[in-house]
């Protein structure tokens, strides 16, 4: 044998040995005591055990300190917190959320397990803490992602749970096809836990669309669930949905029975569902015209919110007050409590995040459907294997000329739903204004009837608004705070002070906002062709650069991308209009 050839078979030989100690490595991250404690944490969270979680959680991060082993450390920490976050605990989890989203990267390519875990916890936190969908959505996503590549199906399906959860909470229901899917998951695993959590998903969503039979169906088969896994700290949602269910379905002496059933104190029961099941109570007592007793729980609800530091609920505590006040006529309370809550409503809206859960939200619609299709592939493949050779062509010319009509639609149909979310989003986002200025107008109403002598400064306010609504003051592109005022005879620090306390916001940026509104609007017609600088000097901008800017800081993106993608949406949807007429 050539030198040649034992080189190279001594090379392949120490090659393969790296392999395995690689390997070795990988598998070795986590010590045997460590993977004990990470499935006793496993069962804890099963059986909402989050005392014991947190316990096992610190013992495996003293573990990994111990024997300076940073992927127990770091899991035992993801742990640790998941338990806090499940209890709604008042630490402070910003360090250590930290730590997790810096160390996950890592996680990810060496212990794709762990990474799961620590995906799973800040999912979590950033629902359940933050109400921040998008990023919730993203570690769920990641989650999903890493256990279909482990093959890990009930992993899959806590995954599946915890997007449908994120999706119902943000009230979209097209959250039902994961609720359905991991409950068709749950049935082949069989985990009583994990069959709980999605009965429990069809049934929310059930109830939102007004199924209430069907729901209460799910509910009853979650609740055997709960028995079985002895689930002691569940009792308090069940009997809230119940009573909720009861009270849907025209039976409001059962549905009491169940809400003053799930105020008892049950072991372990999470400080969100004690805030959960009295909130539900108080709803119940608004519709029955009980409003001393609905007022009574909301005081005792926005305590326990205000201490557990639980703010999920604000806006609907801030919406259920205001309307108690309004029905007992005392308008000037209601109004305090409306404008507390179309605050909290503005503050959990967020442009840029609703963005980001669309782009997140379509990623997961494509990868399933490639998903899917591919799945779809391999059956075909492997029932059809003697057709296949003996039709390669044929079927090869089918598959291209089908996957060529999917692609066009799926296209097609990507691009209305983007457009769509974009623009109930920015429906949303005026209606929430015009909430709030609604709000404020009824406020400067309310102060004038008091005496209050503001009279001078609304009128002022209102002829500005009229100039620039009525005459586009704002298109004069030598517009000024001086200039402005003298038109309106009046002193520029008069009207600069006017414009803060008005609008809530500088004299150029209130300017800014109706000049953007109309490039806006004229770059959303897909027959306009006018230069951009044309149009950024016709709403009144000195200068290109000053108008790509801002309009880009507004938007999100800049009006030469924005005007490509409203051409292109309206060729796709008169190409598929027109295919479909063919």
């Amino acid at each position: 044998m050539s030198t040649y050839h034992h080189r190279f078979i001594s090379e392949t030989f120490i090659i393969f040995l790296l392999f395995l100690l690689c390997t070795f490595y990988v598998n070795a991250a986590i010590s045997k005591r460590g993977a004990t404690l990470i499935q006793e944490c496993e069962n804890a969270i099963s059986m909402r055990r989050y005392d014991i979680l947190e316990k096992k959680a610190d013992e495996l991060c003293r573990l990994g300190r111990t024997q300076t082993n940073r992927e127990e450390e770091i899991t035992g920490e993801a742990l640790r917190l998941h338990a806090l976050i499940c209890v709604r605990d008042t630490s402070d989890f910003t360090p250590g959320i930290e730590a997790l989203t810096k160390e996950a990267p890592m996680l990810k390519n060496i212990n794709p397990q762990s990474y799961t875990i620590v995906c799973r916890t800040l999912s979590s936190y950033y629902q359940r803490i933050l109400s921040d969908y998008s990023q919730a959505l993203h570690y769920a996503s990641e989650n999903l992602e890493t256990a279909r590549t482990l093959a890990d199906r009930n992993i899959e399906a806590t995954a599946l749970s915890a997007i449908a959860s994120i999706y119902f909470q943000k009230q979209d229901t097209s959250g039902w096809s994961y609720a359905l899917q991991a409950y068709d998951l749950s049935k082949e695993i069989g985990d009583l836990s994990t069959r709980y959590v999605t009965a429990c998903n069809m049934a929310n969503y059930l109830f939102n669309n007004q199924k209430f039979e069907e729901a209460m169906k799910y509910l009853e088969e979650a609740e055997q669930f709960a028995i079985r896994a002895n689930l002691e700290s569940e009792k308090s949602y069940l009997n809230s949905f119940r009573g909720d269910l009861y009270c849907r379905l025209g039976k409001p002496a059962q549905a009491e029975k169940f809400y003053l059933l799930s105020l008892e104190d049950y072991p372990n029961t999470s400080n969100y569902d004690k805030i959960y099941s009295r909130l539900c109570y108080a709803i119940f007592l608004v519709e029955q015209k009980r409003l001393n007793d609905a007022m009574n729980i909301l005081g005792n609800v926005s305590d326990m919110a205000h201490n557990y530091k639980v703010t999920i609920f604000e806006k609907e505590i801030y919406a259920l007050i205001s309307q108690i006040y309004e029905e007992k006529g005392d308008f000037a309370r209601s109004l305090e409590y409306y404008k507390k809550y179309a605050k909290t409503a503005l503050h959990l809206f967020s442009e840029q995040k609703e963005r980001e859960f669309a782009i997140l939200d379509l990623r997961n619609k494509v990868s399933e459907e490639e998903r899917k299709n591919a799945t779809q592939s391999i059956e075909i493949m492997k029932r059809g294997r003697t057709i296949l050779i003996l039709s390669t062509a044929g079927i090869i010319f089918i598959l291209i000329l089908v996957g060529g009509v999917i692609y066009h639609r799926r296209k097609v149909t990507d691009y209305k739903q983007t457009i769509s979310r974009y623009l109930d989003n920015m429906r949303q986002e005026r209606h929430l204004r015009e909430q709030l200025e609604q709000a404020n107008t009824e406020q400067r109403e309310s102060r004038q009837t008091s005496g209050l002598n503001n009279g001078k400064s609304l009128e002022l306010y209102q002829q500005l608004e009229r100039l620039m609504k009525e005459d586009h003051l704002y298109r004069d592109s030598s517009l000024s705070l001086d200039k402005t005022a003298g038109i309106l005879s009046t002193n520029r620090t008069y009207l600069s002070q006017v414009v803060n306390e008005k609008a809530g916001k500088s004299f150029s940026s209130y300017v800014n906002e109706y000049r953007l509104n109309e490039a806006v609007e004229l770059l959303s017609d897909p027959d306009n062709s006018e230069p951009l600088k044309n149009i950024g000097s016709k709403v009144g901008f000195t200068s290109p650069s000053n108008f790509y800017t801002l309009f880009r800081q507004r938007v999100g993106v800049s009006p030469s991308v924005f005007r490509e993608n409203v051409k292109k949406i309206d060729t796709d949807i008169q190409n598929y209009q027109n295919d479909n007429q063919n």
